[in-house]
C-alpha cells in the first residue's frame, strides 16, 4: 500500500492523523510499523500506547487466574508474554516516538533519554505531550 493512498478518516498514510480514532491509531501503527520518518499525531501516539499499556498488563494478569496462589504480576508465564509482546511491538514503538517527536520538532534521538532511567523517561513524557509545530514538517519525506 502505497503511503500516499488515503486510509480511513480521509488522512494518506504519510501524514499526520490529528484527532485520530483509535481504530485508526491501532490499524496505523501497525501500517508504519519499521516507518522512522515522517510525524504521528499525539491521537495516534497515546491511543497506540493506552492499547499497548492494556494489553501488556492483560498479558501479565490473565495466567494469574490459572495460579491464583501466586503473587500478583510474579507469575512467570504473565511476564513471559509481556516480555514477549515488548519485543514483539518495539520497533514500531520507536519508530511511532521518532514520529511523535518529528510533529513537535524535534530529532527521534530524544528518544535515547529513556537510558537515563526515571528522570529521562519523565521528559520524554513531556516532549510527547507537546503541540505539533508547523517547523515539524521539515521530518517528513
Amino acid at each position: 500500500m502505497s503511503n500516499d493512498s488515503v486510509q480511513p478518516g480521509g488522512v494518506a498514510l504519510r501524514d499526520p492523523f490529528y484527532g485520530a480514532p483509535f481504530p485508526e491509531a491501532v490499524r496505523r501503527f501497525w501500517r508504519k510499523y519499521t516507518v522512522f520518518g515522517g510525524r504521528a499525531s499525539r491521537a495516534e501516539f497515546w491511543w497506540w500506547w493506552i492499547t499497548s499499556f492494556a494489553i501488556g498488563l492483560a498479558l501479565q494478569l490473565v495466567p494469574q487466574a490459572f495460579t491464583p496462589d501466586a503473587p500478583l504480576f510474579e507469575n512467570q508465564v504473565g511476564a513471559y508474554l509481556f516480555v514477549l509482546w515488548g519485543l514483539a511491538t518495539l520497533v514500531g514503538s520507536l519508530a511511532l516516538g521518532a514520529r511523535r517527536l518529528h510533529d513537535a520538532n524535534l530529532s527521534g534521538f530524544w528518544q535515547f533519554l529513556h537510558v537515563a532511567l526515571g528522570i529521562g523517561s519523565l521528559v520524554l513524557l513531556v516532549l510527547f505531550l507537546l503541540p505539533p509545530k508547523a517547523k515539524g514538517a521539515r521530518f517528513d519525506a
